[in-house]
């Protein structure tokens, strides 16, 4: 065999494995389809925002402030408004155990909740803070009639003094940005949406923090899943525009529009959406696209 050919072979297999190569690039660096994700649903402009599609404005909402809500697969509902601790505003806690059609409102001598979560229909978890702004982290397990302190070591919750920061099972850490509202997967794994329109996760306890994606003005979002997960963000004229995300919040679609401001937070089980806006319950049972009050 000359030498000529096997020159020849050699640089023809060198092309073809650069060629390989580029091409593994791209599938991986290539932007998931978004064909599974809701229709985009007509919204009517409202006089009262000037919120324009693809346009990051200044955040409009005290940062860290957004409210708190949880529901479960037994279709418990767990909400609460942030309150202040040092402040003349109270925290009220509203609890319903069908999805939302009538509610109730248990005391928890707290003045400001920060996190909440409905785990079934009487086991319920609140953090929050007491007339002196101490730390207070408490548990029902008869459905709100009575709270003990919480000795649960898994429950993620944003800092009650810095915007910035978040509190795991593990440490106090600091996403990388403003927080505006977060929402726990599982012991080491958690979501943040930022005033800068960031969507940030970490799956290390809060270690180490990323970039997953984007929202132009987004208020709060709320993670099901890895991937899964929903939003409210002002869009075209809408104060309160629900977005989904099916890749960890790279790409979002827009969904149903709900009417009032501000947005203050959303929330899922498995068979439905919940979102407190303007400090009422909606819901949803087609996936964000039509919304009404229970």
């Amino acid at each position: 065999m000359s030498k000529a050919f096997v020159r020849a072979a050699l640089v023809a297999f060198v092309i073809a494995d650069i060629a390989l190569v580029v091409g593994v690039i791209r599938h991986v660096d290539k932007r998931p389809p978004v064909a599974d994700l809701p229709v985009s649903k007509p919204v009517t402009p409202s006089a009262s925002t000037s919120a324009a599609a693809g346009k990051q404005q200044d955040y409009r909402f005290k940062p860290a402030k957004a409210s708190s809500i949880s529901m479960s697969n037994d279709q418990t509902l767990l909400y609460a408004t942030r309150g202040q601790c040092d402040g003349d505003v109270n925290a009220k806690l509203v609890l319903s155990t069908n999805g939302g059609a009538s509610t109730s409102t248990p005391d928890t001598g707290l003045k400001e909740i920060v996190a909440v979560s409905a785990v079934s229909r009487s086991e319920l978890h609140v953090v929050g803070a007491d007339g002196d702004c101490a730390l207070q982290r408490i548990v029902s397990t008869d459905g709100g009639d009575s709270w003990t302190p919480d000795s649960s070591s898994d429950f993620w919750y944003p800092d009650l003094k810095n915007s910035k920061k978040v509190v795991s099972p593990d440490r106090t850490s600091k996403p990388g940005c403003i927080v505006t509202s977060m929402s726990q997967i599982g012991d080491d794994f958690a979501r943040v949406s930022c005033a800068d329109g960031t969507i940030r996760g970490t799956g290390n306890g809060g270690a180490k923090w990323l970039k997953l994606g984007h929202l132009d003005n987004v208020r709060v979002a709320s993670f099901t899943t890895f991937n899964a997960g929903y939003a409210l963000a002002a869009y075209q004229g809408c104060a309160a525009q629900q977005f989904t995300t099916r890749d960890g919040g790279r790409t979002w679609a827009p969904g149903g529009c709900i009417s009032g401001e501000p947005a203050q937070a959303i929330g899922a089980n498995d068979t439905g959406l919940v979102a407190l806006v303007a400090n009422q319950l909606y819901a949803s049972d087609n996936g964000g696209k039509s919304w009404a009050q229970p």
